[in-house]
């Protein structure tokens, strides 16, 4: 984001586009059609680049300006076929003929990354790349290029698979694209390659012995720190997770920006919790960083407490941004009317561990989130061992509810209470 230099000016889209562009249609499906400027494709430093035009068939929200939608996008790619990895140097984003938003980085700076297949810079990519360099003009020289080879097929409507990625599931063209820019879209793509291990892994070696914990007994919370070398900032941590919410400091935050539009895409009983993994694409932005949603888990009773109240489930919502850094979103659900989405998933709750099962109904993060976008803030750490601190915390005030069946059909599965104890709040601040 900070690399990123917001262009006000309309004449620089003018100028960069003073020829005349001839576009080719590379997908039209039910939320938007891409095309591809055949005239604006050089091969520049070793690198293809070319102008690519969306037409959403709904309009889009800016991310920047959430008042602000557009239906039409101009976007300026950079592709290192070699390596398969593309980047955004230029974005424009417009209401119909009105420029609405723009933004460019120099593609020296900008990050290649490898997109996720069967995206639309997936698709690009594979048009541009299919192209011979032999075929392609240079910067100096911007005559017509010949679309060949995979160009061809494209103009051709011919389907072209995407290259096989093993064990990750790519994004599907069908299903509803989260509202971001162009020009952010490398950062959420590298952020769904990011594995966040004390999350899902609940077992660390230690030479050839195996080095587990628990919630219970000497492998309990209190013996955390001494379990093993990379767990002592359990016991040492001075920002640890979880805590209880009582004094807070009143300040001005930024209403919560999300985008959830991506479903479930399977449910995991690691021995620990009942844990969700989502399909790419669900956004939550923080002090103007990107954090993809990963994963929601479940703790009962409840980590966090309010005031001393316990609360019988609470969710984690947790988000990485391109570096890893982390940020937890954490629901609470008190006891009462059923929740439909939690009803969903626990259709589909293993009792094996680490046997994965596919969601089978449509179950989209939203459904688990109030709609109510008031929240406490603070600084905090991972609450399960390593217990690795500098995560955001957002806590949202208003609870869910979730039925006394359905609390009892957690416990029974995990088959113990997951609930790290509260921890001493030091010098930290809680804001509202």
């Amino acid at each position: 984001m900070n690399k990123i230099i917001v262009i006000v000016l309309l004449s620089f889209a003018v100028v960069t586009n003073s020829y005349a562009a001839v576009w080719v249609k590379l997908q039209d499906n039910k939320d938007s059609k891409l095309m591809l400027d055949k005239q604006s494709v050089l091969e520049v430093d070793k690198l293809k680049r070319a102008w690519i035009k969306i037409v959403y068939k709904t309009p889009q929200t800016n991310i920047e300006v959430a008042e602000k939608t557009y239906n039409l996008s101009k976007l300026l790619w950079f592709f290192d076929c070699a390596s398969q990895k593309s980047a955004t140097s230029q974005v424009f984003q417009y209401s119909d003929d009105e420029l609405i938003f723009s933004a460019a980085v120099d593609s020296k700076a900008a990050k290649f990354i490898e997109p996720i297949p069967e995206t639309d810079i997936d698709i690009a990519m594979r048009y541009v790349c299919g192209i011979r360099d032999s075929a392609l003009p240079t910067a100096e020289k911007a005559t017509p290029a010949p679309a060949k080879s995979i160009a061809e097929k494209i103009e051709k409507k011919e389907v072209i698979k995407a290259k096989p990625e093993v064990k990750t599931e790519p994004v599907k063209p069908a299903l509803s694209k989260p509202e971001i820019s162009k020009a952010l879209v490398a950062a959420a793509e590298k952020s769904d390659k990011i594995v966040i291990k004390p999350i899902e892994i609940h077992k660390m070696e230690k030479g050839s012995a195996k080095v587990h914990w628990s919630y219970e007994g000497k492998e309990g919370p209190e013996f955390w720190g001494k379990l093993n070398p990379e767990f002592s900032t359990c016991e040492l941590g001075r920002n640890q997770s979880p805590i209880n919410i009582d004094k807070t400091l009143d300040a001005t935050l930024n209403p919560l920006k999300t985008f959830q539009r991506f479903p479930a895409n399977d449910i995991l009983n690691n021995g620990h919790t009942i844990q969700v993994n989502f399909k790419q694409g669900n956004i939550l932005v923080l002090d103007s960083v990107l954090y993809q949603m990963k994963q929601v888990h479940f703790h009962s009773p409840s980590e966090n407490t309010i005031h001393g109240k316990s609360y019988p489930l609470e969710a984690h919502f947790v988000h990485a941004d391109v570096n890893g850094n982390l940020t937890v979103l954490a629901v609470m659900f008190e006891e009462g009317k059923a929740n439909d989405a939690l009803g969903r998933l626990w259709q589909q709750m293993p009792s094996l561990v680490d046997a994965p099962s596919p969601i089978k109904s449509r179950v989209l993060p939203s459904e688990l989130i109030p709609p109510d976008n008031s929240y406490f803030r603070f600084g905090g750490s991972l609450t399960t061992p390593p217990c690795t601190e500098g995560v955001n915390w957002i806590l949202m005030k208003t609870p869910m509810t979730a039925s006394a069946a359905q609390i009892e059909a957690f416990r029974n599965v995990v088959q113990h209470q997951n609930n790290r104890p509260v921890q001493a709040l030091n010098s930290r601040f809680v804001v509202e």
